[in-house]
Protein backbone atom coordinates (compact mmCIF):
# COMPACT_ATOMS: atom_id res chain seq x y z
CA UNK A 1 0.00 0.00 0.00
CA UNK A 2 3.14 2.43 -0.06
CA UNK A 3 2.79 3.42 -3.56
CA UNK A 4 0.75 6.06 -5.58
CA UNK A 5 -2.46 3.64 -6.34
CA UNK A 6 -2.55 2.21 -2.39
CA UNK A 7 -2.21 5.81 -1.02
CA UNK A 8 -4.92 7.27 -3.61
CA UNK A 9 -7.13 4.36 -2.34
CA UNK A 10 -6.35 4.38 1.55
CA UNK A 11 -6.95 8.32 1.05
CA UNK A 12 -10.36 8.20 -0.91
CA UNK A 13 -11.66 5.74 2.06
CA UNK A 14 -10.09 8.19 4.34
CA UNK A 15 -12.55 11.41 3.00
CA UNK A 16 -15.77 8.90 2.62
CA UNK A 17 -15.36 8.99 6.91
CA UNK A 18 -14.31 12.58 7.06
CA UNK A 19 -16.49 15.00 8.64
CA UNK A 20 -18.38 17.38 6.79
CA UNK A 21 -15.96 16.48 3.86
CA UNK A 22 -17.58 18.63 0.59
CA UNK A 23 -18.59 16.43 -2.17
CA UNK A 24 -15.92 17.99 -3.83
CA UNK A 25 -13.05 16.88 -1.90
CA UNK A 26 -14.43 12.94 -2.06
CA UNK A 27 -15.02 12.94 -5.56
CA UNK A 28 -11.72 14.49 -5.95
CA UNK A 29 -10.24 11.89 -3.96
CA UNK A 30 -11.80 9.02 -5.60
CA UNK A 31 -10.76 10.55 -9.34
CA UNK A 32 -7.09 10.65 -7.68
CA UNK A 33 -7.34 6.80 -7.13
CA UNK A 34 -9.21 5.89 -10.54
CA UNK A 35 -6.76 7.72 -12.59
CA UNK A 36 -3.54 6.33 -11.02
CA UNK A 37 -5.08 2.96 -11.19
CA UNK A 38 -6.23 3.07 -14.59
CA UNK A 39 -2.52 4.50 -15.67
CA UNK A 40 -1.06 2.01 -13.82
CA UNK A 41 -2.90 -0.80 -16.07
CA UNK A 42 -5.02 -2.44 -13.77
CA UNK A 43 -8.57 -3.74 -14.56
CA UNK A 44 -9.88 -3.48 -10.45
CA UNK A 45 -7.85 -2.64 -7.31
CA UNK A 46 -7.77 -6.55 -5.96
CA UNK A 47 -5.41 -6.90 -9.36
CA UNK A 48 -3.15 -4.29 -8.03
CA UNK A 49 -2.85 -5.81 -4.44
CA UNK A 50 -2.27 -8.99 -5.69
CA UNK A 51 0.52 -8.15 -8.51
CA UNK A 52 2.36 -5.96 -5.42
CA UNK A 53 2.03 -9.10 -3.26
CA UNK A 54 3.68 -10.83 -5.69
CA UNK A 55 6.61 -8.12 -6.87
CA UNK A 56 7.63 -7.77 -3.10
CA UNK A 57 9.06 -4.52 -3.36
CA UNK A 58 10.54 -3.36 -0.19
CA UNK A 59 9.00 -6.44 1.60
CA UNK A 60 11.94 -8.09 4.30
CA UNK A 61 10.25 -11.60 3.94
CA UNK A 62 10.18 -11.66 0.38
CA UNK A 63 13.82 -10.55 0.41
CA UNK A 64 14.84 -13.58 2.77
CA UNK A 65 12.69 -16.07 0.70
CA UNK A 66 14.80 -15.62 -2.20
CA UNK A 67 17.95 -15.22 -0.51
CA UNK A 68 17.48 -18.52 1.44
CA UNK A 69 17.41 -16.98 4.69
CA UNK A 70 14.29 -17.76 6.27
CA UNK A 71 14.26 -20.85 8.58
CA UNK A 72 11.67 -22.89 9.23
CA UNK A 73 9.08 -21.64 11.54
CA UNK A 74 9.96 -17.92 11.70
CA UNK A 75 7.67 -16.25 13.48
CA UNK A 76 7.44 -13.45 10.33
CA UNK A 77 5.29 -16.11 8.96
CA UNK A 78 2.58 -15.09 11.06
CA UNK A 79 2.97 -11.80 10.31
CA UNK A 80 2.57 -12.79 7.02
CA UNK A 81 -0.48 -14.04 7.11
CA UNK A 82 -2.02 -11.56 9.32
CA UNK A 83 -1.31 -8.96 7.03
CA UNK A 84 -2.56 -10.91 3.99
CA UNK A 85 -5.62 -11.12 5.69
CA UNK A 86 -6.03 -7.87 6.24
CA UNK A 87 -4.67 -6.52 2.55
CA UNK A 88 -8.02 -9.17 1.77
CA UNK A 89 -10.50 -6.81 3.86
CA UNK A 90 -8.99 -3.56 2.34
CA UNK A 91 -9.14 -4.94 -1.43
CA UNK A 92 -12.36 -4.20 -2.22
CA UNK A 93 -14.24 -4.58 -5.51
CA UNK A 94 -14.60 -1.70 -7.84
CA UNK A 95 -18.43 -1.13 -7.63
CA UNK A 96 -18.24 -1.21 -3.92
CA UNK A 97 -15.95 1.70 -3.45
CA UNK A 98 -17.37 3.66 -5.36
CA UNK A 99 -20.76 2.99 -3.83
CA UNK A 100 -18.99 4.60 -0.84
CA UNK A 101 -18.13 7.37 -2.39
CA UNK A 102 -21.32 8.15 -4.13
CA UNK A 103 -22.99 7.82 -0.20
CA UNK A 104 -20.35 10.64 0.66
CA UNK A 105 -21.54 12.72 -2.27
CA UNK A 106 -24.79 12.26 -3.18
CA UNK A 107 -24.50 15.00 -6.20
CA UNK A 108 -22.24 12.56 -8.32
CA UNK A 109 -25.91 10.99 -9.56
CA UNK A 110 -26.50 7.55 -11.26
CA UNK A 111 -24.44 7.82 -14.46
CA UNK A 112 -21.02 9.03 -12.60
CA UNK A 113 -22.02 6.05 -10.39
CA UNK A 114 -21.25 3.49 -13.55
CA UNK A 115 -18.48 5.40 -15.13
CA UNK A 116 -16.59 4.82 -11.54
CA UNK A 117 -17.51 1.16 -11.19
CA UNK A 118 -15.16 0.11 -13.60
CA UNK A 119 -12.62 0.41 -15.86
CA UNK A 120 -14.54 1.10 -18.38
CA UNK A 121 -12.39 2.26 -21.50
CA UNK A 122 -9.95 -0.66 -21.03
CA UNK A 123 -10.72 -3.95 -23.35
CA UNK A 124 -11.56 -6.91 -21.27
CA UNK A 125 -8.29 -9.61 -20.63
CA UNK A 126 -8.90 -12.71 -22.55
CA UNK A 127 -9.68 -15.30 -19.79
CA UNK A 128 -8.03 -18.52 -18.68
CA UNK A 129 -8.49 -21.71 -20.25
CA UNK A 130 -10.03 -23.66 -17.95
CA UNK A 131 -8.06 -25.50 -15.43
CA UNK A 132 -5.72 -22.60 -15.60
CA UNK A 133 -5.78 -20.87 -12.94
CA UNK A 134 -3.95 -23.12 -10.39
CA UNK A 135 -0.31 -23.47 -11.93
CA UNK A 136 1.30 -27.26 -11.57
CA UNK A 137 4.31 -25.62 -9.67
CA UNK A 138 2.01 -23.46 -7.15
CA UNK A 139 2.57 -26.06 -4.45
CA UNK A 140 4.28 -25.42 -1.39
CA UNK A 141 8.65 -25.96 -1.19
CA UNK A 142 9.67 -29.06 -0.13
CA UNK A 143 12.29 -27.75 2.28
CA UNK A 144 14.93 -30.77 1.18
CA UNK A 145 14.80 -30.19 -2.09
CA UNK A 146 14.68 -26.36 -2.87
CA UNK A 147 16.00 -25.27 -5.98
CA UNK A 148 19.61 -23.55 -6.34
CA UNK A 149 19.15 -21.04 -8.22
CA UNK A 150 15.55 -18.29 -8.73
CA UNK A 151 14.75 -18.83 -12.20
CA UNK A 152 13.42 -16.86 -15.15
CA UNK A 153 10.56 -13.91 -14.68
CA UNK A 154 6.80 -15.09 -14.92
CA UNK A 155 5.19 -14.78 -17.70
CA UNK A 156 1.85 -12.83 -17.69
CA UNK A 157 0.04 -16.30 -18.04
CA UNK A 158 1.45 -17.75 -14.93
CA UNK A 159 1.18 -14.38 -12.64
CA UNK A 160 -2.57 -14.85 -13.11
CA UNK A 161 -2.38 -18.34 -12.60
CA UNK A 162 -0.62 -17.17 -8.74
CA UNK A 163 -2.95 -14.27 -8.27
CA UNK A 164 -6.03 -16.50 -9.16
CA UNK A 165 -4.25 -19.32 -6.74
CA UNK A 166 -3.93 -16.42 -4.01
CA UNK A 167 -7.15 -14.94 -4.13
CA UNK A 168 -8.99 -18.58 -4.41
CA UNK A 169 -8.19 -19.06 -0.97
CA UNK A 170 -11.00 -18.67 1.99
CA UNK A 171 -8.74 -16.52 3.97
CA UNK A 172 -5.35 -15.24 1.69
CA UNK A 173 -3.55 -16.23 5.00
CA UNK A 174 -3.71 -19.19 3.99
CA UNK A 175 -1.89 -19.07 0.64
CA UNK A 176 1.66 -17.57 2.97
CA UNK A 177 3.22 -21.14 1.33
CA UNK A 178 2.28 -20.35 -1.86
CA UNK A 179 3.99 -16.76 -1.71
CA UNK A 180 6.78 -18.45 -0.32
CA UNK A 181 7.44 -20.70 -3.48
CA UNK A 182 6.89 -17.60 -5.74
CA UNK A 183 9.79 -15.74 -4.43
CA UNK A 184 11.58 -18.53 -3.78
CA UNK A 185 11.27 -19.25 -7.93
CA UNK A 186 11.40 -16.06 -9.41
CA UNK A 187 12.46 -13.89 -6.58
CA UNK A 188 11.60 -10.30 -5.47
CA UNK A 189 11.19 -6.65 -6.56
CA UNK A 190 12.34 -5.82 -10.45
CA UNK A 191 14.37 -8.63 -10.78
CA UNK A 192 11.50 -10.60 -10.35
CA UNK A 193 9.91 -9.26 -13.35
CA UNK A 194 12.79 -8.47 -15.71
CA UNK A 195 15.39 -9.90 -17.15
CA UNK A 196 17.02 -6.93 -18.55
CA UNK A 197 17.66 -4.12 -16.40
CA UNK A 198 20.16 -1.13 -16.42
CA UNK A 199 21.80 0.63 -13.57
CA UNK A 200 21.20 4.06 -12.83
CA UNK A 201 22.49 6.08 -9.97
CA UNK A 202 23.07 3.24 -7.40
CA UNK A 203 19.96 0.96 -8.01
CA UNK A 204 18.36 -1.35 -11.10
CA UNK A 205 15.79 -0.24 -13.78
CA UNK A 206 13.82 -1.30 -16.16
CA UNK A 207 16.05 -2.70 -18.87
CA UNK A 208 16.23 -2.83 -22.66
CA UNK A 209 14.61 -5.70 -25.02
CA UNK A 210 18.08 -6.44 -26.71
CA UNK A 211 20.50 -5.19 -29.26
CA UNK A 212 19.59 -2.35 -32.08
CA UNK A 213 19.40 -6.34 -34.01
CA UNK A 214 17.04 -7.71 -31.84
CA UNK A 215 15.55 -10.94 -32.52
CA UNK A 216 18.28 -12.05 -35.23
CA UNK A 217 17.91 -15.76 -35.93
CA UNK A 218 21.06 -17.98 -35.19
CA UNK A 219 23.58 -16.58 -38.17
CA UNK A 220 26.27 -19.09 -38.96
CA UNK A 221 29.10 -16.36 -39.59
CA UNK A 222 28.68 -16.15 -35.41
CA UNK A 223 28.56 -20.00 -35.03
CA UNK A 224 32.23 -20.18 -33.17
CA UNK A 225 32.12 -17.36 -31.09
CA UNK A 226 28.52 -17.53 -30.53
CA UNK A 227 29.26 -21.28 -28.84
CA UNK A 228 31.87 -20.24 -26.90
CA UNK A 229 30.05 -17.26 -25.07
CA UNK A 230 27.06 -19.89 -24.87
CA UNK A 231 28.96 -22.45 -23.30
CA UNK A 232 30.30 -20.04 -20.57
CA UNK A 233 27.02 -18.17 -19.74
CA UNK A 234 25.42 -21.81 -19.08
CA UNK A 235 28.37 -22.36 -16.91
CA UNK A 236 27.77 -19.17 -15.03
CA UNK A 237 24.18 -20.34 -14.92
CA UNK A 238 24.72 -23.56 -13.35
CA UNK A 239 27.31 -22.60 -11.24
CA UNK A 240 30.15 -23.87 -12.75
CA UNK A 241 33.53 -21.61 -13.15
CA UNK A 242 32.97 -19.04 -15.92
CA UNK A 243 34.69 -16.00 -17.39
CA UNK A 244 34.87 -12.31 -17.68
CA UNK A 245 34.23 -11.90 -21.67
CA UNK A 246 35.74 -9.37 -24.12
CA UNK A 247 34.28 -8.80 -27.21
CA UNK A 248 35.94 -6.68 -30.21
CA UNK A 249 35.32 -6.19 -34.16
CA UNK A 250 34.69 -4.05 -36.63
CA UNK A 251 31.02 -2.00 -36.62
CA UNK A 252 27.89 -3.81 -37.61
CA UNK A 253 30.07 -7.25 -37.14
CA UNK A 254 27.52 -9.19 -34.42
CA UNK A 255 29.13 -7.85 -30.96
CA UNK A 256 26.07 -6.37 -29.80
CA UNK A 257 23.81 -9.71 -30.90
CA UNK A 258 26.11 -11.93 -28.84
CA UNK A 259 26.34 -9.93 -26.32
CA UNK A 260 22.43 -9.13 -25.19
CA UNK A 261 20.30 -11.45 -27.73
CA UNK A 262 22.39 -14.80 -27.69
CA UNK A 263 23.65 -14.18 -24.22
CA UNK A 264 20.12 -13.61 -23.43
CA UNK A 265 18.88 -16.91 -25.28
CA UNK A 266 21.59 -19.00 -23.76
CA UNK A 267 20.72 -17.71 -19.93
CA UNK A 268 16.67 -18.82 -20.48
CA UNK A 269 16.89 -22.07 -22.25
CA UNK A 270 15.91 -24.36 -19.72
CA UNK A 271 13.14 -23.59 -17.14
CA UNK A 272 15.65 -23.22 -13.72
CA UNK A 273 17.75 -20.59 -15.47
CA UNK A 274 17.48 -17.30 -14.72
CA UNK A 275 19.93 -14.81 -15.84
CA UNK A 276 19.75 -11.03 -15.64
CA UNK A 277 21.48 -9.11 -18.09
CA UNK A 278 22.78 -5.42 -16.73
CA UNK A 279 23.15 -2.77 -19.13
CA UNK A 280 26.33 -0.45 -17.87
CA UNK A 281 26.43 2.63 -19.79
CA UNK A 282 29.20 4.48 -20.49
CA UNK A 283 28.83 7.12 -17.55
CA UNK A 284 28.66 3.92 -14.73
CA UNK A 285 31.16 2.03 -16.48
CA UNK A 286 33.91 4.09 -13.48
CA UNK A 287 31.07 2.67 -11.04
CA UNK A 288 31.35 -0.94 -12.17
CA UNK A 289 32.51 -2.13 -9.12
CA UNK A 290 29.43 -0.46 -7.60
CA UNK A 291 27.15 -2.33 -9.47
CA UNK A 292 28.51 -5.56 -9.32
CA UNK A 293 27.96 -5.23 -5.26
CA UNK A 294 24.68 -4.40 -6.21
CA UNK A 295 23.77 -7.81 -8.16
CA UNK A 296 25.76 -9.55 -5.21
CA UNK A 297 23.05 -8.57 -3.06
CA UNK A 298 20.78 -11.27 -4.80
CA UNK A 299 22.98 -14.43 -4.01
CA UNK A 300 20.59 -16.94 -5.91
CA UNK A 301 20.46 -14.81 -9.10
CA UNK A 302 23.25 -15.35 -11.80
CA UNK A 303 24.01 -11.72 -13.82
CA UNK A 304 26.08 -10.28 -16.65
CA UNK A 305 27.18 -6.84 -16.86
CA UNK A 306 26.73 -6.11 -20.09
CA UNK A 307 29.10 -2.83 -21.14
CA UNK A 308 29.02 -2.30 -24.95
CA UNK A 309 30.94 0.30 -27.12
CA UNK A 310 33.58 1.08 -24.85
CA UNK A 311 36.57 2.53 -26.25
CA UNK A 312 40.29 0.18 -25.75
CA UNK A 313 42.63 1.11 -23.78
CA UNK A 314 40.32 1.91 -21.03
CA UNK A 315 41.79 5.13 -18.64
CA UNK A 316 41.42 6.43 -15.47
CA UNK A 317 39.22 5.24 -12.41
CA UNK A 318 36.85 2.81 -15.20
CA UNK A 319 40.47 0.87 -15.30
CA UNK A 320 41.60 0.92 -11.43
CA UNK A 321 38.03 -0.04 -10.96
CA UNK A 322 37.82 -3.08 -13.38
CA UNK A 323 41.36 -3.93 -12.70
CA UNK A 324 40.46 -3.82 -8.65
CA UNK A 325 37.60 -5.56 -9.35
CA UNK A 326 38.22 -8.29 -11.74
CA UNK A 327 41.09 -9.38 -9.55
CA UNK A 328 39.42 -11.64 -7.86
CA UNK A 329 41.01 -11.20 -4.89
CA UNK A 330 40.66 -8.80 -1.58
CA UNK A 331 37.29 -7.55 -0.08
CA UNK A 332 37.04 -5.55 -3.57
CA UNK A 333 37.12 -8.69 -5.43
CA UNK A 334 33.93 -9.30 -7.46
CA UNK A 335 31.23 -11.37 -5.97
CA UNK A 336 30.64 -15.60 -7.59
CA UNK A 337 27.18 -14.20 -9.18
CA UNK A 338 28.16 -11.76 -11.62
CA UNK A 339 30.12 -12.06 -15.13
CA UNK A 340 31.23 -8.96 -16.89
CA UNK A 341 30.72 -9.17 -20.79
CA UNK A 342 32.43 -5.99 -22.49
CA UNK A 343 31.76 -4.96 -26.42
CA UNK A 344 34.78 -3.11 -27.32
CA UNK A 345 34.24 -0.15 -29.89
CA UNK A 346 34.92 0.01 -33.67
CA UNK A 347 37.95 2.35 -32.59
CA UNK A 348 39.48 0.32 -30.02
CA UNK A 349 43.10 -0.49 -30.07
CA UNK A 350 43.28 -3.73 -28.02
CA UNK A 351 46.44 -5.13 -26.50
CA UNK A 352 47.29 -6.73 -23.68
CA UNK A 353 47.29 -3.99 -20.59
CA UNK A 354 46.38 -4.85 -17.51
CA UNK A 355 42.29 -4.52 -18.29
CA UNK A 356 42.09 -6.59 -20.72
CA UNK A 357 44.44 -9.55 -19.00
CA UNK A 358 41.27 -9.68 -16.39
CA UNK A 359 39.25 -11.77 -19.39
CA UNK A 360 39.44 -14.81 -19.17
CA UNK A 361 37.61 -15.54 -22.62
CA UNK A 362 38.38 -12.70 -25.40
CA UNK A 363 36.69 -13.24 -28.73
CA UNK A 364 36.69 -11.48 -32.03
CA UNK A 365 33.84 -10.49 -34.91
CA UNK A 366 34.82 -9.37 -38.46
CA UNK A 367 33.49 -8.24 -42.01
CA UNK A 368 31.98 -10.12 -44.31
CA UNK A 369 33.22 -11.38 -47.63
CA UNK A 370 30.56 -11.83 -50.15
CA UNK A 371 30.07 -15.35 -49.62
CA UNK A 372 29.51 -14.42 -45.93
CA UNK A 373 27.48 -11.63 -46.81
CA UNK A 374 25.31 -13.75 -49.26
CA UNK A 375 24.67 -16.62 -46.40
CA UNK A 376 23.95 -14.20 -43.44
CA UNK A 377 21.09 -12.04 -45.58
CA UNK A 378 19.43 -14.85 -47.01
CA UNK A 379 19.60 -15.86 -42.75
CA UNK A 380 18.60 -12.45 -42.12
CA UNK A 381 15.66 -12.77 -44.38
CA UNK A 382 14.26 -16.08 -42.67
CA UNK A 383 11.48 -17.89 -44.91
CA UNK A 384 12.55 -14.93 -47.55
CA UNK A 385 15.82 -16.21 -48.10
CA UNK A 386 15.37 -19.35 -50.52
CA UNK A 387 13.57 -16.71 -52.69
CA UNK A 388 16.48 -14.81 -53.48
CA UNK A 389 18.15 -14.51 -56.82
CA UNK A 390 21.86 -14.30 -57.13
CA UNK A 391 21.40 -11.57 -59.14
CA UNK A 392 19.43 -10.27 -55.51
CA UNK A 393 22.36 -10.81 -53.78
CA UNK A 394 24.48 -9.23 -56.25
CA UNK A 395 22.43 -5.83 -55.94
CA UNK A 396 22.05 -5.92 -52.25
CA UNK A 397 25.81 -6.03 -51.47
CA UNK A 398 26.72 -3.14 -53.81
CA UNK A 399 24.25 -1.29 -52.19
CA UNK A 400 25.86 -2.27 -48.89
CA UNK A 401 29.43 -0.97 -50.29
CA UNK A 402 27.86 2.24 -51.22
CA UNK A 403 24.83 3.12 -48.45
CA UNK A 404 25.97 0.96 -45.44
CA UNK A 405 29.66 1.38 -45.12
CA UNK A 406 30.36 -2.12 -46.78
CA UNK A 407 29.34 -6.22 -45.84
CA UNK A 408 28.45 -6.84 -42.61
CA UNK A 409 25.50 -8.03 -40.55
CA UNK A 410 24.45 -4.46 -40.02
CA UNK A 411 24.09 -3.95 -43.65
CA UNK A 412 22.32 -7.21 -44.34
CA UNK A 413 19.92 -6.32 -41.48
CA UNK A 414 19.51 -3.16 -42.74
CA UNK A 415 18.63 -4.47 -46.60
CA UNK A 416 16.15 -6.67 -45.42
CA UNK A 417 14.63 -3.87 -43.23
CA UNK A 418 14.43 -1.62 -46.41
CA UNK A 419 13.26 -4.56 -48.95
CA UNK A 420 10.08 -4.79 -47.09
CA UNK A 421 9.10 -1.73 -46.11
CA UNK A 422 9.16 -0.52 -50.30
CA UNK A 423 7.18 -3.88 -50.69
CA UNK A 424 4.79 -3.18 -47.95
Amino acid sequence: MKGAVGEAYLAALAVTQKYQATGKEVLSAYGRFYGLLLTAGYDNFQDYILDQILLGRDNAFARAVAQGTLEAGAPVLRAVAYDLDVLQELALPLPQVAEMIADAAPAAGPYWLEGASSISVKKAKKALPAGAGALEDVIAIDPHTPSRFIGRPPSEQELAAWKAAISGKEAWGEAVPLLQQFYHLHGFGITSRNSTLRWVKGAFEEGPDGSAAAALAPLSVLDAARASLDANTAAHCEGRPAYHALVAGPSGSGKSSLLWDYTLAAGETGKDRGLRLVDVSGAELSNILEVARGCGRYPRLRFVLVADHVDFPVRGAAAAELCSGLSGSGPSGWPANTLLYMGASASSALSFDPVVNRFGLILTTKDLDAEGFATTLRQVAGEDGAKLTDEDVAYAAEWAKKQAGGLSIRSAVHYVRRARVASA
